[in-house]
């Protein structure tokens, strides 16, 4: 979420190369093989690897209550390649219930990796992955919030392909990339002190390590992410749209979960938004519907594709729950922010949660379930 965004102040000046020539992009589905876009996670995939040059990496762990409830924590280190990184972590507790929405976003200056890189260390915030690679602790312990969360991978996570979408050039000559690996379900349970009040958690979990090697107004100009979670299934989808640099180009990859099994791994997934209104503070048109729809096949064990199945799945959820509308923006002095939209961008990030009905149809068998969706709309810049 916000780690798509923690270098915009930083470079007003450092938008070069915008021309009208479109350069090349080698899109994460391209970098499959044998047309299964599923790619097993190996030892070293969720290794923080802090990449040198303007670059922004992050953890982030979402969890989805059944009653409504919904939290995420975050952990991020952004390089800009001439400054000292900037670390910071931000979370949201969110429950309806108690009448609870409570965003926190929290500057650092410690970051220790661990000899494996795997876990790391900050002021106020530690992760450590334990030696099976199967379970996250998770503990942040500031004046304004303490966190203690156990966050158990369900089934395998994955990647698409080599997991990286590569921009300006193909791997080795590429002037970037983008980065995501997944755990698409996990058992998550933990508590949340907020404001002295104990909250304990027991949710399902989803999670993402993401890198983004260069500045992020120049990858993308708007995102899409849905975390969808019900008893018996799980769907993800993360789509989006390159700069006109790089071709506007709609890059997706999506999962589903069905009965505690990651079954299939797609890339032919879509975004449409629906029943479009101006907000008149931001001026962009915001969807007052979503048609989400998944299109693949079934994971090929052990490179057996003669069993694979035919996957589809449809969603349309009504986004009536608006859980928060960030000017991403508003914490940098006033006249660095207009000048920063003015010829930059004007990045905001929309967030829901609401209930949603999906079809999933594997082979000639179809299910319909009802879970919470979680979403997100993020507007980076008009390039």
């Amino acid at each position: 979420m916000a780690s798509w965004f923690s270098q915009l102040s930083s470079t007003v000046s450092s938008v070069a190369g915008l021309n009208t020539t479109v350069e090349s992009v080698k899109t994460v589905a391209e970098t499959a093989k044998d047309g299964q876009y599923y790619g097993k996670l190996d030892d070293h995939d969720l290794d923080w690897t802090l990449a040198s040059g303007s670059s922004t990496e992050n953890q982030i762990f979402y969890i989805t209550t059944p009653s409504g409830g919904f939290a995420f924590v975050q952990l991020i280190h952004s390089n800009i390649g001439i400054w000292n990184p900037t670390i910071s972590f931000t979370c949201r507790f969110y429950d309806p219930s108690k009448n609870i929405n409570v965003f926190k976003n929290i500057n650092m200056s410690k970051f220790e990796l661990s000899t494996d890189r795997r876990s790391v260390k900050t002021d106020n915030m530690n992760i450590t992955l334990l030696p099976d690679q199967q379970t996250f602790k998770v503990q942040i312990t500031h004046p304004e919030l303490v966190v203690s969360l156990d966050f158990t991978r369900v089934d395998r996570g994955f990647k698409v392909g080599e997991g990286k979408t590569y921009l300006g050039g193909d791997k080795g000559s590429a002037a970037g990339f983008v980065s995501h690996k997944f755990w698409p379900r996990a058992v998550a349970k933990g508590t949340f002190i907020i404001d002295k009040q104990l909250h304990e958690i027991d949710g399902d979990g989803m999670f993402i390590h993401a890198i983004q090697g260069m500045q992020p107004q120049l990858i993308a100009s708007n995102w899409n992410f849905v975390n969808f979670q019900a008893k018996d299934a799980a769907l993800s989808m993360m789509q989006f749209q390159t700069t006109k640099q790089y071709g506007a180009v709609n890059i997706n990859q999506g999962s589903l979960v069905l009965n505690g099994k990651l079954i299939c791994v797609s890339v032919d997934n879509h975004v449409e938004l629906l029943d479009l209104q101006k907000d008149t503070d931001t001026d962009y048109d915001i969807p007052q519907r979503i048609k989400l729809t998944w299109k693949g096949k079934t994971i090929a064990e052990e490179g057996n594709t003669e069993d694979t199945k035919d996957v589809q799945v449809t969603m349309v959820v009504t986004v009536k729950n608006l859980i928060d509308k960030i000017d991403v923006l508003a914490e940098i002095p006033w006249f660095l922010k207009k000048l920063v939209q003015t010829f930059v961008v004007k990045p905001y990030i929309y967030q829901w949660l609401d209930t949603a009905t999906a079809e999933i149809k594997v082979g000639d068998e179809t299910v319909t379930v009802d879970g919470q969706c979680y979403q997100e709309l993020v507007f980076v810049s008009g390039f």
